[in-house]
């Protein structure tokens, strides 16, 4: 039996990136180019103060917001190849749980082949729905055949706690630290169609 795949959303599959720089330069007159998001830490990468970030986050979790994201080149031709080779495809996220239909939709409107969807606790969120979302210690329960991430933090996590390969979207956010050998770093989802 082969183990599912573990396919992180944002900055993965979903380019929300570019609909978070759209959010910070139409509430805030913030530009910020990709290559300036060197910090995961969304307050950080666009400067905002506590309020701002607050405001800003409450804007990327509009409906309308998160189906407006354009799905990253390649990615959902590279998941339905592996699912024709017979792999099972688990789609992970660390977005709220309020945002679960959305997310949901999102899915569906792009046609994502997947057979699980997870919402997982990653950044111990106020107001997770723990009905909803699995804890890190559940996930660190599961096995996957390997992983792919945006967040270097998740990565570590992964391969430390579930010992698993983990493939790493290269994003400026993750480029700063070293890579252990359980984690490698890819550039297009065009590079990973032959793994």
């Amino acid at each position: 039996m082969m183990l599912p795949i573990y396919v992180d959303i944002d900055d993965v599959l979903a380019d929300t990136s570019s609909c978070l720089i759209h959010i910070a330069e139409k509430e805030f007159h913030k530009k910020v180019p990709f290559e300036a998001l060197t910090s995961f830490d969304l307050k950080v990468s666009f400067d905002l103060t506590q309020d701002e970030y607050e405001h800003f986050l409450e804007m990327a979790h509009q409906p309308d917001e998160i189906l407006n994201i354009a799905p990253i080149p390649d990615a959902i031709k590279a998941l339905r190849r592996w699912m024709a080779s017979g792999y099972e495809i688990s789609i992970v996220t660390g977005r709220p749980t309020t945002t679960y239909e959305t997310t949901m939709e999102w899915l569906a409107a792009h046609n994502v082949p997947h057979d699980q969807f997870f919402m997982v606790d990653k950044y111990a969120r106020p107001g997770m729905d723990k009905s909803i979302a699995l804890s890190m210690q559940s996930l660190s329960e599961m096995a996957f055949h390997f992983a792919i991430e945006d967040s270097y933090d998740m990565a570590v996590y992964l391969a430390d706690n579930l010992d698993t390969q983990v493939l790493l979207y290269d994003r400026p956010w993750n480029r700063g630290p070293g890579l252990n050998g359980k984690i490698r770093r890819f550039r297009s989802w065009e590079e990973l169609q032959d793994i």
